[in-house]
């Protein structure tokens, strides 16, 4: 993928000449990774966001970044007390963690992991922003930050979110898994069978991984509202935010596939 065609923000390493990362202060680094941070065209003051694996993030992060992975959780959101748990449960950890806006997320590259984590932080009304290369020689901290408790108070975006019903009767809804899942031919031990969501098409994520042109392929237009869905909404927060760059109003439905099928939802073929 050509991250820096995106506005969702990536950035090449900046080059330092001088002693060695790992010899540099925390504060000294800190200060080095904000300047890299504005070298990538993201704000110097934000809260860091590590969505690797724990292994990986105890081996060596940026100063000051928590550690969160959001890629797991499946729930069923298609009632507002649901829709309302989930806007405390993100109160919790927003106060928690010590999130406030702006908050800049990494990762290896446009993950799923990455793109679902931040969706969910997102969804809950803080700004984000991806940064998908140029961190990594800045990632020598080992120590795990201890953050203030912050009051911030989630607030769902809606625009961002389709529930079950809402992707049921929406009028452009893109499948983002592969030929195969679209047409029913393979799928997840978790779930009971194949299929799609009926009147939906199969844009598969591939297609996301190159942004020049997509609008055209897909048929896309700038303003434009659409939907998108995978199984588990982890691949199709990964369509949301390359749509969401490209000026396109795309609403991710988080549930898909799985809650779609565990809700015994009609399916095509």
């Amino acid at each position: 993928i050509d991250c820096a065609a995106l506005t969702i923000k990536s950035g090449n390493a900046i080059v330092l000449r001088g002693s060695s990362y790992a010899e540099r202060s925390s504060s000294a680094l800190a200060a080095v990774v904000r300047e890299a941070l504005v070298g990538a065209g993201l704000p110097e003051d934000a809260v860091l966001v590590d969505t690797r694996p724990r292994p990986a993030y105890e081996a060596g992060h940026l100063p000051g970044a928590r550690h969160l992975d959001l890629s797991a959780p499946k729930l069923r959101l298609r009632e507002e007390a649901e829709l309302k748990a989930l806007e405390g449960g993100l109160t919790e950890l927003f106060q928690t963690l010590g999130l406030k806006s702006p908050v800049v997320l990494y990762d290896e590259g446009l993950t799923s992991r990455l793109c679902r984590t931040a969706f969910f932080l997102g969804l809950g009304g803080l700004e984000v922003q991806l940064w998908t290369e140029g961190w990594e020689p800045y990632a020598t901290e080992k120590e795990e930050p201890r953050p203030e408790r912050t009051e911030v108070v989630a607030k769902l975006r809606r625009d961002w979110l389709l529930t079950a019903d809402e992707a049921a009767r929406h009028p452009l809804l893109l499948d983002v898994r592969s030929p195969e899942e679209f047409q029913g031919k393979v799928h997840p031990p978790c779930c009971p069978r194949g299929g799609r969501i009926p009147g939906s098409k199969n844009a598969p994520l591939e297609l996301f991984l190159s942004p020049e042109g997509l609008l055209e392929r897909l048929g896309l237009q700038p303003g434009q509202e659409v939907g998108v869905y995978c199984h588990s909404g982890a691949r199709s927060a990964v369509a949301f935010f390359v749509l969401r760059s490209l000026g396109v109003r795309a609403r991710n439905y988080l549930g898909s596939m799985h809650e779609w099928l565990q809700e015994g939802l009609p399916t095509e073929p």
